[in-house]
């Protein structure tokens, strides 16, 4: 998990969005949000347009989705919380407020390897959000940043425990999947994102 490890990550999308594209899907969601953001806003676009160009499906990204889901609920804001580096959160924090949000405070745990965070539990989340939360000084919204880190059964715990409106990485890219497909599934046990909009 640094800048040379996502590049190679990224270099293998559009042919792994070929293979996915072979089974005649409706949409081709980008997963590993590092993979944008390390990049700027402009990386999003970029990525969404050449799956297309190579597969004519329309795309999505998981960095676009939890700036989508900020959006909806309203925040401006933002404490963030990652499995990331230091180097990798700065990255996350220019590319946050090159959009308009303010990074309340910022908070990684350091793992180099991706992997390492799906040995975590959701406690583990929990945490991580309470204490960014705690740092930001009352911040519109929690990011939690990584779609390998559980946080499925974090969410409403961590709204209620905060009062803000919490995001994560899988939740984000499943409620703006569903929206780009036109679904306007509502999932109450994953936040109050899914009554936003």
């Amino acid at each position: 998990m640094d800048s040379d490890g996502l590049k190679v990550m990224m270099s293998q999308v559009v042919e792994a969005s070929r293979q996915l594209a072979s089974s005649k899907v409706d949409l081709i969601v980008q997963c590993g949000a590092p993979g944008t953001f390390l990049e700027g806003p402009a990386a999003d676009k970029r990525i969404k347009d050449a799956i297309f160009a190579e597969t004519a499906v329309p795309a999505i990204t998981m960095q676009e989705s939890a700036v989508e889901a900020l959006k909806a609920v309203g925040a401006k804001t933002v404490a963030i919380g990652t499995i990331y580096t230091d180097e990798v959160n700065e990255a996350l924090a220019g590319y946050m407020e090159e959009l308009g949000f303010k990074v309340a405070a910022l908070e990684g745990l350091q793992m180099t390897d991706p992997y390492e965070a799906s040995l975590h539990n959701a406690d583990s989340a929990y945490k991580l959000g309470r204490s960014v939360y705690k740092k930001s000084g009352n911040a519109d919204a929690i990011l939690i940043s990584c779609g390998t880190y559980r946080t499925f059964e974090t969410l409403p715990y961590l709204e209620m425990d905060t009062g803000a409106d919490v995001i994560s990485s899988n939740q984000s890219t499943l409620w703006h999947a569903l929206r780009t497909l036109g679904l306007k599934d509502v999932i109450p046990n994953l936040g109050r994102l899914w009554t936003a909009a």
